[in-house]
């Protein structure tokens, strides 16, 4: 049941849990963000906060915490996972205090946001990969924001994400940017005939080869045989064809976000 809670700032926030969750890591989540808030000059507006204990113990992280923020008037969101739920409730608390200082850095070039680059988490322990029992277990259709590939880059940030569809405001191609490479971010795009995208501050990294034409479940497979966190590919089972992202979950199993076919006219 959701539960509004009183920080020592002046924040509200919103705690909502799933699992077995321990009271203290209630009052954990209270005392970080009132600290936070304290820290960053009373920036933030509102704060839900999501503790989930999964019952799988196959898992090496079943503890996972989802903060969603509102930073003067930026949306952030942050999610960890650790074996207990106090121990992702700190993880939150240090990513968000780090979100916050990249925040107040970054100026309109978005130069502030670069941090160190980090790899994407990887969610699911080793005899989930045994026998086809990972599946797709949540499929989403998202309209795809016109925005350059710095912009595309600030929202995966803000939004703690590891990969992030948009349309290039230059190229006008369906793209996803995403955490890898030596700069810590690369490009992906659905053709690369319009060639790369022109107005970027940020050191991003554009892959040269178009995304792959695949099937959601032959997608799946290439995952599990690369086993990287996520794939870039044009979905071959949708007419006109689609661009779309799969996923790796934190309970271990895929996710897939599929492009929202763009009006006519």
């Amino acid at each position: 049941m959701p539960e509004t809670a009183s920080s020592p700032a002046p924040v509200t926030v919103v705690i909502e849990t799933r699992g077995q969750i321990p009271e203290a890591a209630h009052q954990l989540v209270r005392t970080g963000i009132g600290e936070l808030d304290h820290g960053a000059g009373l920036l933030i507006r509102q704060a839900r906060i999501r503790l989930t204990h999964l019952g799988d113990r196959s898992l090496r992280h079943p503890a996972v915490v989802q903060g969603n923020l509102d930073i003067g008037g930026i949306p952030v969101r942050v999610q960890t996972a650790a074996h207990s739920v106090q121990e992702a409730v700190h993880l939150l608390c240090e990513r968000l205090r780090e979100r916050l200082a990249r925040l107040l850095r970054t100026d309109g070039s978005y130069r502030g946001l670069v941090g160190a680059p980090r790899e994407s988490p990887r969610w699911r322990t080793a005899d989930r990969d045994i026998g086809g029992r990972i599946r797709i277990t949540r499929r989403k259709t998202v309209e795809l924001r016109r925005e350059t590939a710095d912009e595309a880059a600030f929202r995966m940030d803000a939004m703690d994400y590891d990969c992030h569809l948009f349309s290039d405001a230059d190229t006008g191609q369906d793209s996803m940017v995403f955490r890898s490479g030596p700069t810590g971010y690369s490009l992906a795009q659905l053709s690369v005939r319009s060639g790369p995208p022109r107005r970027r501050n940020l050191p991003i990294t554009v892959r040269p080869r178009p995304a792959p034409h695949l099937t959601p479940g032959r997608a799946a497979a290439q995952l599990d045989r690369t086993g990287l966190p996520f794939l870039f590919f044009a979905d071959t089972t949708t007419h006109p064809v689609r661009t779309a992202a799969l996923y790796e979950r934190f309970d271990g199993h895929y996710g897939l976000l599929l492009a929202r076919p763009r009006p006519v006219g």
